[in-house]
């Protein structure tokens, strides 16, 4: 099990994870980069996501699993586009 966890806490010390863990927003891109990497090592996770409204921002909620009784998750603001009325 040491080597599952070396591969977790290498998979957090990589760029895409330390975006995640210390910005407000990201972008799209930045979670399929995420989600890539976790697949790649082979580690379980699920993925939410929370369409934008008037009310509350776009968001997705990245559950990973460490073992049964072990789990990180993380809440993801994307990145606002820009509206297809916006004119410069």
């Amino acid at each position: 099990m040491a080597s599952f966890e070396n591969e977790v806490f290498a998979l957090l010390t990589t760029d895409v994870f330390k975006k995640i863990i210390g910005s407000d927003t990201l972008q799209i891109v930045q979670l399929n980069a995420a989600i890539t990497l976790l697949i790649k090592v082979g580690i379980p996770f699920d993925v939410v996501f929370s369409p934008g409204t008037r009310r509350a921002a776009a968001a997705a909620q990245l559950t990973i699993y460490i073992n049964p009784t072990t789990t990180l998750e993380f809440t993801i603001s994307l990145a606002a586009g820009g509206s297809i009325f916006d004119i410069d």
